[in-house]
């Protein structure tokens, strides 16, 4: 008896490693180093000229296999420069769309099509390290996000159906806090001229971690052509913070138009503006610009040379003190293995 339940034991972990080889495993990444320097001219920041060195390390590691049924399975996993693995999740993809279950982006950034998700010149937005809490309360709109993130949640990609695209994300705060998240983004492409034309909508929202806390929200409404040149595209982006009670302390309205076009098969030249205004009842009337340039050369064999420069202007309409006029600029040196 005992000879057979060892038998059996030995055949199932066999069977268990067929199936673990069967699997096509693939490790690929890339490794960054950053030169940043800003400047400002705000005075609760004594004017500070900055500089600093950083650098990135990204690992990936995936798996894929398709089952006996026909359904397409996979883990996906990123490794960052300090040990956090940041992504982890695994999908699940058949007739019916596709399913991650894990650590991945909220479906309202991942659909965006704002240059901190797509251009990845040298390293998406940045306007510098400066210090200035009235240009912070502006929130991450700066920088084209209008929240969510990478913790653990469900998501559901519909099949695209005549150029339709939809999808749903939810994440759960957890046994401590309500804040739960609900993310939507709804596309649309079709050919044109030569190119194609896409029109996305994006919504998230976010609970109050308790009865008396506040929720946010955010939308984004966008158009993109794209063609072999490159792209041009132009989007307007809300995100509001509501008390319990119903009042609106914060409503940024924002709009970014840009392009990136092709100079050749290894350069790419970037260019967008943004234009926001605070219309909640705190910072009322505070509002900022941007105009930020970019050029990429990408060298045969994984080497990438990003520069991307910005020049901000803020204005804080109740307290003069801490308008801030800045630029920002960023190098990165890149290799992709």
């Amino acid at each position: 008896m005992m000879r057979k339940v060892l038998l059996t034991t030995t055949a199932l972990i066999a069977l268990g490693s067929v199936s673990a080889v069967a699997a096509d495993i693939s490790i690929s990444g890339n490794a960054r180093f950053r030169y940043n320097t800003w400047t400002d001219d705000n005075a609760a920041v004594a004017g500070a000229n900055n500089n600093s060195m950083t650098d990135v390390l990204q690992l990936w590691v995936k798996s894929s296999a398709t089952l006996d049924n026909g359904l397409s399975i996979g883990t996906n996993h990123r490794i960052l420069t300090s040990g956090a693995v940041d992504r982890n999740w695994i999908d699940i993809d058949g007739d019916f769309g596709k399913i991650d279950l894990g650590k991945q982006w909220s479906v309202n950034y991942s659909s965006s099509l704002d240059e901190n998700w797509e251009g990845t010149v040298a390293g998406g937005a940045y306007i510098g390290g400066s210090t200035n809490a009235g240009l912070a309360a502006m929130g991450d709109q700066t920088t084209g996000f209008l929240g969510g993130g990478k913790g653990n949640k469900i998501v559901y990609h519909m099949p695209s159906i005549g150029g339709l695209s939809a999808a749903i994300s939810y994440g759960d705060a957890g046994a401590t806090s309500e804040a739960d998240e609900t993310a939507t983004a709804v596309g649309y492409k079709m050919d044109m001229m030569g190119g194609s034309l896409r029109l996305q909508y994006a919504n998230i929202e976010t609970d109050g971690a308790n009865a008396t806390s506040d929720e946010t929200a955010g939308t984004e409404f966008g158009a993109e052509y794209s063609s072999s040149f490159g792209r041009v595209y132009m989007m307007s982006q809300n995100t509001e913070t509501t008390t319990s009670a119903g009042a609106k302390t914060s409503d940024v309205e924002g709009t970014t138009f840009g392009a990136q076009y092709n100079l050749n098969s290894a350069t790419k030249l970037v260019y967008y503006r943004r234009e926001m205004e605070q219309d909640g009842t705190t910072n009322l009337g505070d509002d900022f610009s941007s105009d930020t340039i970019g050029v990429r050369y990408d060298m045969t064999g994984g080497l990438r040379i990003g520069l991307l420069h910005t020049n901000y202007d803020f204005n804080d309409a109740s307290a003069a003190a801490t308008s801030d006029n800045g630029s920002a600029t960023r190098l990165q040196v890149r290799v992709n293995f």
